[in-house]
C-alpha cells in the first residue's frame, strides 16, 4: 500500500486540528517518533507527548512538498510554533525533551523541517525522523 500526497495532505489536516484519534489511523501500533534528541515509541506515548506539549504550544504544518520513495517518503513542511504558556528549558528537561528550543508565551517561530517517513507493509507510518534548520533571527 503506498501512502500518496492526498493521504498526507488530510494527516497535515488532522495534526493541524489537533485530531490525534484520526491521526493515530495513519500509524503502525509501535511506530517511533525521534526529533531534537528525544524518541516517542508507540501510540500510547505519542499521545502523552502532544498532551503535554500541546499545551504549551500550539503547533501548526504548513505544506511545502511531498517526495515519495521506496520504503515510505520525506515531506518538506514548516512548522509554526506558537508559545500558549512558557515553555522553559526547566520544564522541557523534566519531561526528558531537552534537545527542544523553548517557545514562551506569546512566542512564535516559524521552523523548517524535512521529515522522514518510513512505512511498514501495510502502508502505515512505522518511523518519524526529523531533520530542522535553525530559525532565523
Amino acid at each position: 500500500m503506498r501512502f500518496t500526497e492526498q493521504d498526507y495532505l488530510a494527516y497535515v489536516a488532522a495534526f493541524n486540528a489537533r485530531d490525534y484519534k484520526t491521526l493515530e489511523t495513519f500509524f503502525a501500533d509501535d511506530f517511533a517518533l525521534e526529533n531534537a534528541g528525544f524518541k516517542v515509541q508507540g501510540k500510547a506515548a505519542f499521545r502523552e507527548f502532544y498532551a503535554f506539549f500541546h499545551d504549551y504550544i500550539r503547533e501548526t504544518v504548513l505544506f511545502r512538498g511531498f517526495y515519495p520513495g521506496q520504503d515510505g517518503f520525506v515531506a518538506h513542511v514548516v512548522i509554526r510554533f506558537e508559545g500558549l504558556k512558557d515553555l522553559t528549558p526547566a520544564v522541557l528537561a523534566e519531561k526528558g525533551y531537552p534537545g527542544m528550543t523553548p517557545v514562551n508565551r506569546g512566542g512564535s517561530a516559524d521552523v523548517e523541517f524535512l521529515i522522514l517517513y518510513l512505512l511498514d507493509a501495510d502502508g502505515l507510518i512505522r518511523h518519524i525522523k526529523g531533520a530542522v534548520w535553525v530559525p532565523e533571527r
